[in-house]
C-alpha cells in the first residue's frame, strides 16, 4: 500500500476552518511577531537583554519571554510600550475588520 503524502499547507488550511484553531493561531502568529520585533530592534541597537531592560524598568527575563514568543505568560501593551520606548520607537495599534472566510 502507497502512503498518501500531505502537505503542511494542506493540513493547516483545513485546520484553520476551524474558528477556535484560527483564533489560537492567529493569536500565537500575533507574539511571534512582536518577539521577532523586539529582539530585532534590540540587536540592531546594540544592546543586550540585560541592558534593554534596564532602559525599560522591566525585567531581564520578560525581555526574554517577549524575544521568544512566550505567550503562557503575554506582556502587557504597556510593556511592549516601555521596551519600544527605549529603544527609540513608539507603537501604534492599527485595527481593522477580519476577512470574511469561504465556507468549505
Amino acid at each position: 500500500m502507497k502512503n498518501k503524502s500531505v502537505s503542511l499547507d494542506d493540513i493547516l488550511a483545513k485546520e484553520l476552518k476551524s474558528d477556535e484553531f484560527r483564533m489560537a493561531f492567529d493569536e500565537h502568529r500575533f507574539y511571534l511577531q512582536i518577539a521577532h520585533l523586539i529582539g530585532d530592534l534590540r540587536s540592531r541597537a546594540g544592546l543586550s537583554q540585560v541592558e534593554l531592560a534596564k532602559r525599560a524598568g522591566v525585567s531581564q527575563p520578560m525581555v526574554a519571554r517577549m524575544e521568544k514568543g512566550d505567550h503562557s505568560r503575554t506582556p502587557t501593551f504597556d510593556t511592549i510600550f516601555k521596551v519600544l520606548r527605549a529603544l527609540g520607537y513608539t507603537m501604534s495599534i492599527n485595527v481593522q475588520k477580519e476577512k470574511k472566510r469561504r465556507a468549505a
